[in-house]
């Protein structure tokens, strides 16, 4: 079982090093100059092995296992305001499935600074501010702990799946991403203002509407096979993922597979040479697309249900702890789409994206004797438990014409 999750682990997680290494400058960062203070560490980075204490075993280059106990060895920071002790954790199935609720504490020179309770799997991070008299003495040692563990096949403990652990001055990424939401908030209502003066939103659903009847979409290639999609959300899916430079795309509804080229083309032009497409397909209509060289090493394509529990299970599997967008463009039935997006939704890390396709059919509508579709099933999902980590986020619909309004979920 070990051999195979280590081994879809094999791709690196590329943009998170290429992150660390474009960090590697500001202040508190891990540098590759030892004349400043270390107190940022990516766990399988070969010149900070001594900083490992204890407790961690072999993994990918992106991350390592860990054991119940484990601890890491930082500088103490030079800056003045509150710092704060960040561990990047992935927590597994194969923990869950022993022990059900895992608690993780940790110490920073003994003096505890907080816990966190976790009962689902999924990439998290762990953040907690770090009392002052705890960063007096040098180095600074940092105890992470579970109050239980699984067990690997050797009878070893097994924790977590660690990428990183850090200290930092202040909760950075928390503070600035707020503030860029906020800022796109409010510059999607200034845009929506300035277009409502000149064309009433009567008038925009008019022209979605319109342009979905001119069918041009239906006349798409993508080198040579067919695609259909909204050339404009095209254009705003290659956006985000040039922003999150994800390792995995998932698409529901592959067809022609002219999306799925479209997707390895663009990571491909962003150099993710690690990153891949998976993409599923009640029909196998591929013939074309499979030749070409992108699909042969960017796509893997499964042939059937989209919510198949073993094709579920099975991507569930390879994605995990890694950075995934999904696009949902399947069944447009509502039952079939709530079910994708009960089966996707856990897979999406912070940050990332969810993308309901088509909930343009019942939502301006396009196709008014369709019934409930995409767009239903994204209503009652986000009044979920589940789709309450979820919000639509407007500012993808920046071009009006797009084919999935209220669709292009972000996950908080």
């Amino acid at each position: 079982m070990f051999t195979r999750v280590t081994g879809f682990f094999l791709c690196v997680l590329a943009a998170f090093t290429a992150c660390h290494r474009k960090e590697a400058a500001k202040p508190g960062a891990a540098s590759q100059d030892r004349n400043l203070p270390v107190t940022e560490i990516g766990v399988t980075d070969p010149d900070l092995q001594p900083r490992l204490r204890r407790g961690f075993y072999e993994g990918t280059p992106a991350w390592k296992w860990t054991g119940k106990d484990f601890a890491v060895s930082l500088d103490a920071p030079e800056w003045q305001q509150q710092t704060f002790l960040i561990l990047d954790f992935t927590v597994t199935s194969e923990l869950l499935s022993e022990v059900k609720t895992v608690t993780l504490s940790a110490k920073v020179n003994g003096v505890e600074v907080g816990k966190g309770e976790y009962s689902k799997e999924g990439r998290f991070t762990f953040r907690r501010a770090i009392p002052d008299k705890a960063l007096l003495r040098k180095p600074v040692e940092i105890e992470f702990s579970l109050d239980q563990a699984a067990h690997f096949p050797d009878g070893r403990p097994l924790g977590l799946i660690v990428v990183g652990v850090s200290l930092k001055p202040r909760e950075e990424d928390i503070v600035d991403r707020a503030m860029q939401v906020r800022m796109a908030r409010a510059g999607y209502q200034k845009l929506l203002a300035e277009r409502n003066r000149q064309m009433s939103p009567e008038k925009q659903h008019e022209l979605m509407k319109l342009f979905h009847d001119i069918p041009v979409w239906r006349h798409m290639w993508f080198h040579n096979a067919e695609i259909e999609k909204n050339p404009l959300d095209l254009w705003m899916m290659q956006e985000i993922l040039y922003q999150l430079q994800p390792d995995f795309v998932i698409e529901t509804g592959t067809w022609r597979g002219g999306s799925a080229l479209y997707w390895a083309h663009t990571l491909k032009g962003m150099g993710l040479e690690k990153s891949r497409v998976i993409t599923v397909d009640i029909q196998d209509l591929t013939k074309t697309a499979a030749t070409h060289p992108l699909w042969k090493k960017y796509v893997t394509f499964f042939h059937g249900s989209s919510t198949d529990p073993k094709i579920v299970s099975e991507i569930a599997k390879m994605v995990r702890g890694h950075s995934v967008v999904v696009t949902l463009d399947s069944d447009h039935s509502m039952q079939h789409v709530l079910n994708e997006l009960h089966a996707y939704s856990p897979m999406v890390p912070p940050h990332s994206y969810l993308i309901v396709e088509d909930t343009h059919i019942d939502g301006i509508p396009t196709q008014p004797a369709a019934g409930p579709g995409p767009l239903a099933a994204v209503q009652k999902f986000l009044a979920e438990h589940e789709g309450m980590n979820f919000e639509q986020d407007l500012t993808r619909e920046a071009f009006i014409m797009t084919f999935n309004p209220g669709g292009w979920l972000r996950r908080k």
